[in-house]
């Protein structure tokens, strides 16, 4: 099942979490990594410590922080780039790769909830094409993994109504879900 929730992504109950990061060398992460990272300043350098760098466009890696976090599984998902030479195709493909990276990783964890937020890669690509990507890279899954959601969290309800029609329009049936807060 995939939510669309207009929320806090770091401020949801979920099993993991997605977070993006350059996977060229560290220190090179996402914002809603590095929220994550003034969140949880142990959870994050026990994660650091566990990337092996680099990490290929499009893959993620799993890691297990033992140091008190809100998730007990961190998804680290390399999206994030300096090459001024790749198409918004490319960009999109990279969003699509690196989800379903993470969404196959989740499965094999069994884990049951798994939240993301938009996947826009530091604002390289604009949110209608991230989203689109995304639904992408969820479709395989929309109808089989019964027992895992995809919470994709936004953080204003224009852009949460946006994700829905996206999806519609890709032709994934989403729940409208609720915000923690």
């Amino acid at each position: 099942m995939i939510e669309i929730v207009q929320g806090d992504v770091l401020a949801a109950q979920a099993d993991a979490v997605i977070l993006t990061i350059d996977g060229i060398k560290r220190g090179m992460e996402g914002n809603v990594a590095r929220a994550y990272a003034r969140r949880w300043p142990d959870a994050w350098m026990e994660i650091e410590d566990e990337i092996k760098y680099p990490v290929p466009l499009g893959r993620a890696i799993a890691t297990h922080p033992e140091n008190e976090s809100g998730f007990p599984l961190v998804l680290i998902a390399s999206t994030l780039h300096h090459l001024d030479t790749l198409t918004d195709s490319q960009k999109a493909g990279i969003v699509r790769s690196a989800l379903s990276d993470s969404i196959q990783l989740a499965v094999r964890y069994r884990v049951r909830r798994v939240v993301v937020a938009a996947m826009t890669g530091g604002w390289r690509l604009d949110l209608p094409h991230a989203l689109a990507a995304m639904m992408e890279g969820l479709r395989p899954i929309a109808g089989f993994h019964h027992s895992l959601v995809v919470a994709i969290h936004l953080l204003s309800q224009e852009h949460a109504r946006q994700a829905a029609e996206i999806a519609k329009s890709c032709g994934i049936d989403v729940r409208i879900g609720d915000s923690p807060q």
